[in-house]
């Protein structure tokens, strides 16, 4: 469980991003935070996984102080991130090379095996010798989830993790999602994407640093405006499902393909 107490963060230049944030993120939940521009989404993940220290308050994992500096590998441990733009976090020209560098930081052992599994989680295994300047943008990213996953961490951050990929790709990384939540991962998402908020148990919502709303999946199907209110774009299909919902119909957001959807669609009508 991760415990966020009083969390306030202050630019050196004076700008107060974050101010006095209470949150509770439970072991195997999703959680999505999503927000305008500049509202202190980054930052708050970067301070959950130990890259930046608070200006106030406080952040245990596992009843850990995550920014006592005798804790801080054991956080590393626990705690995996992947940013929004996949060239940032490649660091070398080869596959194997850069999975292994993480594994090498933090002195954990069986490297090979670390390694040849999470790139099997991700669907790159047959790239595992491959040149890094040679992939697509989709797949360095999911060498860059590879390289959390072989740390084996208990909580996965992803900032933003497929806005700058196609929409192959997109969904190539949604399967790996899908996947690590069937069994259990703890992930917490920055989006804006209503595909990635619909993988998510519970929705934050962040304003002017402060933490505006909470609410739940199931809540998006009562109220469609809690996403509208927060420029989150509206597929026609979601729209669909919460009129036939309406009607009558029992239709769950648990596939996420249109093609998934229409067969969930069709199965209840003909009930």
């Amino acid at each position: 469980m991760i415990e966020i107490e009083n969390l306030s963060f202050k630019y050196k230049n004076g700008k107060q991003i974050l101010n006095n944030i209470n949150f509770t993120i439970r072991d195997g939940e999703v959680i999505s935070i999503i927000g305008n521009n500049g509202v202190g989404k980054s930052t708050f993940l970067k301070i959950i996984s130990g890259i930046l220290k608070p200006t106030k308050g406080n952040v245990k994992i596992d009843n850990i102080d995550a920014y006592q500096r005798k804790n801080m590998e054991l956080i590393r441990k626990k705690v995996g991130i992947v940013f929004q733009n996949p060239d940032n976090q490649i660091l070398f020209n080869n596959v194997y090379d850069d999975v292994e560098f993480a594994l090498k930081n933090l002195n954990l052992d069986n490297s090979d095996k670390r390694i040849k599994e999470a790139l099997n989680m991700v669907g790159m295994a047959e790239y595992i010798n491959e040149d890094t300047f040679k992939l697509s943008l989709g797949q360095k990213q999911r060498v860059n989830i590879a390289s959390c996953l072989a740390i084996q961490p208990k909580y996965l951050m992803l900032d933003e993790p497929t806005t700058m990929i196609d929409s192959y790709g997109k969904l190539q990384i949604y399967d790996i999602i899908k996947k690590l939540k069937e069994n259990n991962q703890t992930i917490v998402f920055i989006t804006n994407n209503i595909n990635e908020i619909l993988f998510s148990d519970r929705i934050m919502v962040l304003e002017e640093g402060k933490i505006k709303q909470v609410f739940s999946k199931e809540e998006i199907f009562d109220d469609i405006s809690l996403l509208e209110k927060n420029n989150i774009y509206i597929p026609d299909f979601l729209r669909l499902i919460i009129l036939l919902n309406r009607s009558g119909l029992n239709i769950k957001i648990k596939d996420y393909s249109v093609e998934e959807l229409s067969n969930s669609i069709l199965k209840e009508i003909r009930k």
